[in-house]
């Protein structure tokens, strides 16, 4: 009889051989049959029970075989979708956009509730068709080709649209239930304070185009918007903040079976402006009632803290609707802001550029001053004209006529009645007065700041122009020769000179901070998500003038004289002591104008320096930038506290 272990035994067995064991097993006692393994501790399995487990293991096997052929051949279609519909997917949290305040912290950006709608390709097999594409297309009310354009040659997260209404919303995950590559989430959408005073100091954010995404390269670009103009634009980056991360899982259905969160998403940072948004109102309605009932065709005023460049109001007119432009309708509304013949969208402050004719008279008798051309007090005749032989021509001498004969005027009254030919005659040189030349000319006025960006926070500055023989050149190439009537006609601000109004504001802002040129700008000071505010440096001077004090104080006396006798004694009506220049850019045969208003106040410990520029109106005007300024300055007096006075909190709430 076979002898087979005991399973079921409760007998302890010993896990370990003994030598004995080993002795025994190879060499049998005296009377053991050896063929039989008699003897032998161990003996192997017999053919039946060989066969019998052989048997079972091989109907175990066979199951498992039929199972898996079953499941993985007859229907492996089908689990693979349910195996790849069940997936994990990273999902972006894009944070809230920092909220925009002006410097009494009203809000003039902010968020509104809204949905996020993304696409993450290459999640599933097929691709997202174009089936699919117009289905979306049409739900959201999009040109086909600008969702295709967002996706085509990308793979992973694409933002695709933010929608206002839960309407559309609901219509989107209705229709893309069972399609988890299509997501809807809650978003903050932005808003703006309903005012197109506000427009070109605050800019608008858009939706995302293609170019976006190929300049963002391997970097996410989920934020669906990017600003385009305005602080929106300069201060983007800290705007947005910094994206977070999920992970969700779901079903075959599109069902969410639940998510972890991966990384945080941090808010955008608020941002402090120093403007008004009060002072803002004011100077865009007195710039378009006068383009509107005196016929010019835009204008743009800047008001700058005279201690610090900080601008307290900047408009350019006309505005636009920043709500519009954010969402991209009414459509009506877009189209008008895009085409109109007044480009709404330009921003005249900083990015048109104007012959700024007389404005550049005080800085031209600072010069004179400065390089002893001339002593303030002596006088110069002025009889309506200079006359310059003409070699070419003895007997049709240059003329160069001033707008008014002034007779005897010093520097002071120069500055005052705005006389063509005493600065001519300090520039160019006339009647036994030497003159400055070009190269000091231009040398003076590059100090001041003209011809070169100012370095506002705003984006689209123009760097003006201050003409020299080389630009003659180039633009007149029959007539190259500087002649000494360019430099007569550079000396009051004609002859291809430009500058910006806010160069015009940041060289007057020099004439009473002892000629530091001081960088303008409208960020005052930014916030994290602790609200606590951190304010900017103060004031930034960029370089000196080098002009002295002395020469300075002369040009202020010339422009408070201005007012109260010469061409801005509109002004001297008022209570509060001003200081201005005046200036009236001729073209197009002298018969349209653009006039201007440089000035400060009060006279004494100078608080706001002010530059107003109308644009394009008949010569025959005797209404433009003096009578803005007016307006301005009349609301400047009455809320001076108001418009200095920071809020004693220094947190956001």
């Amino acid at each position: 009889m076979l002898w087979m272990p005991n399973i079921f035994s409760r007998r302890k067995i010993n896990p370990y051989v003994d030598p004995e064991d080993i002795f025994l097993d190879t060499r049998n006692l005296p009377g053991f049959d050896t063929i039989r393994f008699e003897g032998r501790l161990e003996r192997p399995i017999s053919r039946p029970i060989f066969a019998m487990i052989s048997i079972l293991f091989g109907l175990v096997g066979s199951t498992l075989f039929a199972r898996a052929a079953y499941l993985g051949i007859l229907h492996g279609d089908e689990f693979q979708a349910r195996a790849t519909n069940n997936h994990l997917r990273h999902i972006s949290i894009v944070p809230p956009r920092g909220v925009i305040y002006d410097r009494n912290l009203k809000p003039l950006a902010y968020n509104v509730p809204g949905f996020r709608i993304s696409l993450d390709v290459g999640t599933l097999p097929d691709s997202f068709d174009d089936a699919r594409i117009n289905q979306l297309a049409s739900l959201l009310k999009r040109d086909p080709k600008e969702i295709a354009d967002l996706i085509v040659g990308r793979s992973g997260e694409i933002p695709v649209d933010l929608v206002y209404e839960w309407d559309t919303a609901n219509a989107v995950i209705t229709a893309f239930r069972d399609d988890p590559r299509i997501q809807v989430e809650p978003a903050t959408i932005r808003a703006y304070l309903s005012s197109p005073a506000i427009s070109h100091v605050v800019g608008y954010l858009s939706k995302i185009t293609k170019e976006d995404i190929t300049e963002a390269g391997d970097a996410p670009f989920l934020w669906l918007q990017r600003g385009r103009s305005g602080i929106e634009f300069t201060y983007d980056e800290a705007l947005r903040g910094q994206l977070g991360k999920k992970i969700v899982e779901f079903d075959s259905r599109g069902e969410s079976l639940g998510e972890n969160l991966f990384e945080r998403e941090e808010a955008g940072k608020n941002l402090v402006l120093s403007i008004s948004a009060d002072l803002q109102e004011v100077m865009y309605q007195a710039v378009g009632d006068t383009v509107r009932e005196r016929g010019f065709s835009g204008g743009s005023a800047i008001m700058l803290d005279a201690h610090t460049g900080a601008i307290l109001g900047l408009v350019s007119y006309p505005g636009y609707d920043l709500n519009a432009m954010s969402r991209g309708s009414p459509r009506d509304v877009v189209h008008w802001a895009l085409q109109d013949a007044s480009h709404p969208l330009f921003n005249r402050a900083i990015s048109s550029a104007y012959p700024p004719a007389s404005t550049v008279k005080p800085f031209l008798a600072a010069a004179a001053l400065e390089e002893h051309i001339i002593d303030p007090n002596r006088q110069i005749l002025t009889n309506g004209k200079i006359v310059v032989p003409n070699p070419y021509d003895p007997a049709h001498p240059a003329t160069f006529l001033d707008w008014k004969n002034h007779g005897l005027v010093n520097m002071f009254q120069a500055i005052a009645v705005s006389s063509n030919a005493y600065f001519q005659t300090i520039g160019g040189g006339y009647g036994g007065v030497p003159g400055l030349g070009l190269s000091r000319i231009h040398a003076y006025m590059s100090r001041f700041g003209f011809g070169s960006k100012t370095g506002v926070d705003i984006p689209g500055e123009f760097d003006g122009l201050l003409p020299d023989e080389a630009w003659k050149a180039k633009v007149n190439p029959k007539d190259p020769t500087w002649r000494i009537g360019d430099t007569y006609n550079i000396s009051i601000g004609q002859g291809g000179t430009l500058a910006t109004p806010i160069q015009l504001a940041v060289a007057a802002l020099s004439i009473v901070n002892k000629g530091d040129i001081i960088k303008p700008k409208v960020a005052l000071g930014i916030s994290g998500p602790d609200g606590q505010i951190e304010y900017f440096p103060s004031r930034e001077v960029v370089h000196s003038s080098g002009v002295s004090d002395t020469s300075l104080r002369t040009v202020q006396q010339g422009m408070r004289l201005a007012v109260q006798e010469g061409t801005a004694k509109g002004l001297n009506e008022f209570s509060l002591e001003i200081a201005a220049k005046t200036g009236t850019a001729q073209f197009i045969r002298k018969e349209k104008v653009h006039s201007w208003f440089m000035g400060y106040a009060p006279y004494e410990n100078p608080e706001v320096v002010l530059v107003v520029n109308m644009e394009n109106a008949s010569a025959h005007n005797l209404i433009g930038g003096v009578y803005v300024a007016g307006q301005i300055f009349r609301w400047y007096d009455h809320n001076r506290d108001k418009l200095f006075t920071m809020p004693d909190k220094a947190k956001i709430d």
